[in-house]
């Protein structure tokens, strides 16, 4: 298989930048509340899987650590170094870029209708008004920068979209192998 052409990955650059300026703006919102930071991995979860395009953006830019270097120990994610940090933090995936905040998503409810949702880590409750209590804008809104990002995915696969875990990126051929 091909890698997607270079438009399409400066798209997803394009649309990472973006999604990093409207989660500062929504961070703003929650100074004393935000205890993430370089180091806080109690989100950087193992098993995550990502878009391909995702994928392939950290393959571009990160080939040498995925050649030579090691995946973190199981049980955290793969990319985290010994302190904690993240080795791929300028092209890590959309999920790793809104980490933390307060989440807002509609599901539907016992009865077919809408129903607001909302989350946040639990690192995170405390420090601010309770979660059920913000603006809508002091939340990070599900579903809008998922969409965008799916259709990134579907123009780089032509219709059948990839996911690949992160920790599978650092697997080595076997000897004589092929790259798995």
């Amino acid at each position: 298989m091909t890698g997607p052409d270079e438009s399409v990955l400066e798209a997803l650059r394009a649309l990472h930048r973006e999604i990093d300026e409207a989660a500062a703006r929504v961070a703003a919102h929650h100074g004393a509340r935000l205890r993430c930071e370089r180091g806080c991995s109690a989100c950087c979860v193992d098993e995550q899987e990502v878009f391909e395009i995702e994928a392939e953006r950290i393959r571009r830019e990160h080939g040498e650590l995925l050649r030579e270097g090691e995946p973190h120990p199981e049980g955290a994610c793969a990319f985290l170094d010994d302190e904690g940090a993240c080795r791929v933090y300028e092209s890590r995936p959309y999920r790793c870029r809104t980490q933390g905040l307060p989440l807002r998503w509609f599901d539907e409810g016992p009865e077919g209708e809408p129903v607001e949702l909302r989350d946040v880590c639990e690192l995170n409750e405390e420090g601010g008004p309770p979660i059920e209590e913000l603006d809508p804008e002091a939340c990070w809104p599900l579903g809008p920068f998922e969409g965008r990002l799916a259709e990134l995915e579907e123009r780089r696969s032509g219709g059948r979209p990839g996911r690949t875990a992160l920790r599978g990126l650092f697997r080595r051929p076997g000897p004589g192998g092929p790259r798995s």
